[in-house]
């Protein structure tokens, strides 16, 4: 729990739930952010790659990855990255403004 929400406690829940909130928000945001990163290096790669006559994706640094969320986050870390990893193959869109994302109503 934020500092402010912790604060917050004590007077009215309704107000620690809406500082969360925002919170998950400012979390989620950076969270699309840096995903559309990883979206455009690794399309530059699959560029470079195919350009020097090699595949699209390496199977096994996939793997490598997909280790590495499921060590960090468990099975649904599996789910996750394969998401992710789905996601990242092929040219990277232009992406709206993270920004846009603020506001939206958080579960």
């Amino acid at each position: 729990m934020g500092e402010l929400a912790a604060k917050a406690v004590k007077g009215d829940g309704r107000v620690a739930t809406e500082i969360d909130r925002k919170e998950i928000d400012k979390l989620d945001a950076q969270i699309i952010e840096l995903i559309q990163r990883r979206h455009r290096v690794s399309f530059r790669i699959q560029e470079r790659r195919q350009a020097e006559g090699g595949p699209r994706t390496v199977l096994s640094r996939e793997t490598v990855v997909m280790d590495r969320y499921r060590q960090a986050l468990g099975p649904e870390g599996t789910v996750l990255v394969t998401n992710i990893l789905r996601l990242c193959r092929g040219p990277a869109p232009d992406a709206a403004p993270v920004a846009a994302h603020y506001g939206e109503p958080t579960t």
